[in-house]
């Protein structure tokens, strides 16, 4: 038999924690949701173009996908436990799968984003061409797939952010400013530092700085008081740059409170846009796969 596709083990793959109903490995499933469905050998040994095994790979999206409709809870990354929810949804023998959860509002939003990153990616390929799903070429299909995963990768750096030490926040911080070649940072040793948790010097004298604010947060928003307080903290030390980059997001009035601040320039970086950068600079995220894909060379003929 071949390798179901990845909504095949959802039902299978939900069983198995719902069982357990402890905190598990999602890669110490594969073997027992193999065996639920009764794949032979020959279909475990099956490995996609990039290496990695089609069963594993299958559990992992099945998984993911079930995690990001709230079946399943992520005590911490790679680890997943059922949720009561999840547990509902097996007792009533309900098949699983895309449709299924997108009645759930925070898949649906998750596929949104996914959706929305693909139409972006296909309107400035196709401008004003009009088409429709059966027209989407192998390349575009690429491209969404890629979309996809890397909206995945972005909520899992995201996700560790939010949990780790607040000062190895501060550093990775530093870390994203000089991937992306602002000048060398270094973050600030006292706990009194004014509301500045990090200095990147532009020039290697020190002549020109930003200062940085990096809250890691689980919820809520950044709000308009810490707002005033880091515009505050530049003043003191009469600098016009800075940066305020948080795990979470910034309420109306802590954005209109950074735009309004005269005579300074503060950017501010949320959780979305904060993954993204992070990704998109190697930062807790390292190349999986390179695909080699040729086009047509006419010129050779010639």
């Amino acid at each position: 038999m071949s390798v179901p596709n990845y909504q095949d083990f959802m039902n299978p793959c939900l069983k198995v924690f719902a069982e357990s109903k402890e905190v598990i490995k999602g890669t110490d499933i594969v073997d027992k949701v193999s065996d639920n469905l009764g794949l032979s050998d020959e279909d475990r040994s099956q490995v996609l173009k990039s290496g990695e095994s089609v069963v594993k790979s299958r559990v992992y999206w099945a998984t993911y996908f079930m995690y990001r409709a709230g079946l399943l809870e992520r005590p911490s990354r790679g680890y997943y436990k059922i949720t009561e929810e999840g547990l509902r949804v097996v007792a009533s023998g309900e098949k699983i799968n895309d449709e299924f959860l997108m009645k759930y509002k925070a898949f649906a939003d998750f596929m949104q984003k996914t959706n929305d990153n693909a139409k972006k990616r296909h309107e400035e390929r196709t401008e004003q061409i009009s088409c429709d799903n059966s027209d989407i070429d192998p390349e575009q299909r690429i491209n969404d797939a890629i979309d996809e995963i890397n909206v995945a990768l972005e909520d899992e750096i995201l996700g560790t952010l939010k949990s780790i030490d607040p000062k190895r926040f501060e550093s990775i911080v530093i870390d994203l400013m000089e991937a992306m070649d602002y000048g060398v940072g270094e973050v600030t040793r006292f706990v009194a530092d004014g509301g500045i948790d990090g200095i990147i010097n532009e020039d290697e004298l020190g002549l020109s700085k930003i200062y940085l604010q990096a809250k890691r947060y689980n919820d809520g928003k950044v709000n308009e008081v810490e707002m005033r307080d880091f515009v505050g903290a530049l003043a003191t030390n009469n600098m016009s740059k800075g940066v305020f980059i948080t795990t979470s997001t910034f309420a109306d009035k802590a954005k209109t409170c950074a735009k309004n601040a005269h005579g300074h320039s503060i950017v501010l970086i949320d959780g979305p846009m904060l993954a993204r950068l992070m990704r998109e600079h190697n930062l807790g995220a390292k190349q999986k796969k390179n695909y080699d894909i040729k086009e047509f060379d006419a010129s050779y003929f010639e």
